[in-house]
């Protein structure tokens, strides 16, 4: 190592003090690695950083010595004296730490430097002669590039990387409540969150012994569910209080976790008012389904009774005319007596002919009494509003044999373009002096408005009943017909 004496001066100058920066920079480069590293390699790669902080050291201390003395190279420390060749041994160390963390990282990147430190070991540096003073500045080159990059990385990293600071940092900052009470209930942590919960609640936040937290949180609580507590905080604010049992590097704790349910316990709010909405509008659809099931048994029942009315009132005013006339017909009355016989059977029966077969049968049963029923024209094509004029017909027949005694009925039957059709029905007997409306009538005015029909009545003589029906009529009223008809089967048979 003589031959470092014959380095200029300012040379080792410039050597001792970049040497003294990088020694510092290689120091704080260890700080980062300390607190960053991870995993099982982390204090190997951590010791050999610290190994190279002595290898500049060592750089520095040599280049000093070599400036300040021209007859050997010592480490001054107080008390004494030590000369600095066996020192440098410590490179090697160095060298094989390093290489064990190369292996165990899997870096041959590091092969390098691994070289350099081995080359600064006290016998290549005697092997080297004068080209020692090559190897000095080509360690510092070296060692001030790695150093520069190392600290670059270092900045970088510190921005983005996790470690324990940064960890504790963002516990802190965590918008839930946070704290960790170890078994003796001393407070091992309480971030931010926590503290201010436990401030808005009038508890103490120093505790040092949080024995009988829980109970003091519990007594406040507008609801308790094993291990968690919902507590209104404030106006503003409702916090779920979870307690459960962790462990914390190694150490069995106590867990208190404060979570803002604020805006869950608003929604189960409005939940339950929706709910009881809900249930309020159920009753009043159940009792509106009520008033419609009542409704309904209203109309069956009318339905009943005008079906009741066609089907026994004809039957009735036949025989009522026949025992009128005083006729002695054996075979006459036998039909009558079917007819009779017959009103139980139509009445259950839901079927229906059609409308051709329906009028047919009431000239045909008319006849048996004498009334002669005279039909012109023809049916209208859509068989609903042919069943409804086939039904004002039986009605207006009836009318006739059983009040006006009428021997002669005319019904005159027209169809016109588009749907339209007329209906009039006349009769010999004799003209009343006025209408009055039971239930006849006002039952064929509703039949004719079912198919958008409109019914007309003249006392004569002779005694008119008229049914228009406009063109092109609306397909909704027929289908309101089709739907009658199902449900008021007049059923013909028997009449014939």
């Amino acid at each position: 190592m003589s031959h470092l004496f014959s380095m200029r001066v300012s040379t080792l100058v410039v050597i001792c003090g970049i040497s003294y920066l990088l020694s510092a920079g290689q120091t704080i480069h260890v700080c980062f690695a300390s607190g960053r590293c991870d995993g099982g390699s982390r204090w190997c790669h951590v010791w050999y950083e610290a190994m190279l902080v002595v290898h500049l050291v060592l750089v520095c201390v040599v280049a000093s010595s070599a400036m300040e003395n021209q007859g050997a190279i010592l480490v001054w420390l107080h008390p004494v004296l030590l000369r600095a060749e066996p020192l440098l041994w410590a490179n090697a160390a160095a060298a094989a730490l390093g290489a064990a963390c190369a292996v165990r990282r899997r870096r041959p990147q590091m092969v390098g430097e691994l070289v350099l430190l081995a080359c600064c070991t006290p016998p290549v540096i005697a092997a080297l002669g004068r080209g020692s003073l090559v190897l000095l500045i080509v360690d510092v080159s070296c060692f001030a590039a790695r150093v520069m990059a190392m600290l670059a990385l270092d900045i970088r990293n510190s921005k983005t990387s996790v470690s324990r600071l940064s960890l504790i940092d963002a516990l802190k900052v965590l918008p839930e409540g946070v704290m960790w009470m170890n078994e003796r209930h001393e407070v091992l942590f309480m971030n931010d969150a926590m503290r201010r919960s436990l401030m808005r609640l009038g508890l103490a936040t120093d505790l040092a012994d949080a024995r009988g937290l829980w109970e003091r949180l519990g007594e406040q609580a507008l609801e308790v569910v094993g291990n968690q507590l919902i507590v209104e905080v404030d106006n503003e604010m409702t916090c779920l209080f979870v307690r459960d049992r962790v462990v914390l590097r190694k150490t069995p704790c106590e867990r208190v976790m404060a979570l803002d349910v604020t805006e869950e316990v608003a929604i189960n709010s409005r939940l339950e008012s929706v709910n009881r909405l809900l249930e309020a509008a159920n009753e009043e659809l159940r009792a509106s389904m009520l008033r419609m099931r009542k409704v309904a048994e209203a109309e069956a029942l009318m339905r009943m009774r005008a079906r009741v009315h066609d089907t026994i009132g004809s039957r009735l005013s036949i025989l009522h005319r026949f025992l009128e006339d005083g006729r002695d017909d054996p075979e006459v009355l036998e039909r009558i007596v079917g007819l009779l016989n017959g009103i139980v059977d139509d009445l259950a029966e839901a079927g229906l002919p059609t409308a051709n077969a329906g009028l047919e049968s009431v000239r045909s049963a008319f006849s048996l009494v004498g009334v002669e029923v005279c039909v012109t024209g023809e049916l209208p094509a859509d068989e609903m509003v042919a069943r409804a004029f086939v039904e004002i017909a039986l009605e207006a027949v009836t009318n006739a044999a059983k009040h006006a005694q009428a021997r002669h009925v005319d019904v005159r039957l027209a169809s016109g373009p588009d749907g339209a059709a007329s209906l009039v029905v006349t009769n010999d007997g004799g003209a009343p002096e006025g209408i009055v409306e039971g239930t006849g009538i006002p039952g064929m005015r509703r039949v004719a408005a079912s198919v958008g029909a409109a019914l007309a009545v003249c006392a004569g003589p002779p005694f008119t009943i008229e049914v228009v029906l406009p063109p092109r009529a609306g397909v909704a009223p027929r289908a309101a017909m089709a739907g009658a008809f199902s449900q008021e089967p007049q059923s013909e048979r028997g009449r014939t």
